[in-house]
């Protein structure tokens, strides 16, 4: 169940961040580039990291690593957790979605939970004409 909670939260936080900046408008979106790493926060990833304490606090050493992600997307990599902001357009989520994602009511626009085996859990997430991606570790 956490594998699944985890990513909610995350993309919780995050929609919720990028709509106080008015980012999610589909008529308006930006192509400005939106840095992820400053939207994947150390309080955050404590919130809900997969690895006990004296892992979390090891792993936590390491500071994160920002790319650029084509024309306007960015990803964040930090404390076992990967965000990505606008890697892709929302109509190619919409083409890459298949009948193994779940849907999850209540985040974003529309937003779909994949588990990948129990080995790491993805959740993909459209605010407006932004697309949001979180891929963790599961225990």
């Amino acid at each position: 169940m956490r594998q699944v909670i985890a990513p909610l939260v995350v993309a919780g936080s995050v929609v919720s961040a990028l709509a106080a900046q008015g980012t999610g408008s589909a008529a308006g979106a930006s192509s400005a580039r939106i840095p992820a790493c400053p939207l994947l926060t150390k309080e955050l990833i404590t919130q809900v990291s997969p690895y006990d304490k004296q892992v979390l606090d090891l792993v936590l050493k390491v500071p994160p690593t920002e790319d650029e992600l084509g024309a306007s997307g960015s990803a964040c990599s930090y404390g076992g957790v990967t965000l990505q902001v606008d890697p892709f357009t929302a109509q190619a989520l919409d083409q890459q979605r298949t009948s193994s994602w779940v849907a999850v009511p209540d985040v974003g626009d529309a937003a779909f939970f994949v588990g990948n085996r129990g080995k790491y859990a993805e959740l993909y997430t459209r605010a407006g004409a932004r697309v949001l991606t979180v891929q963790m570790d599961v225990p």
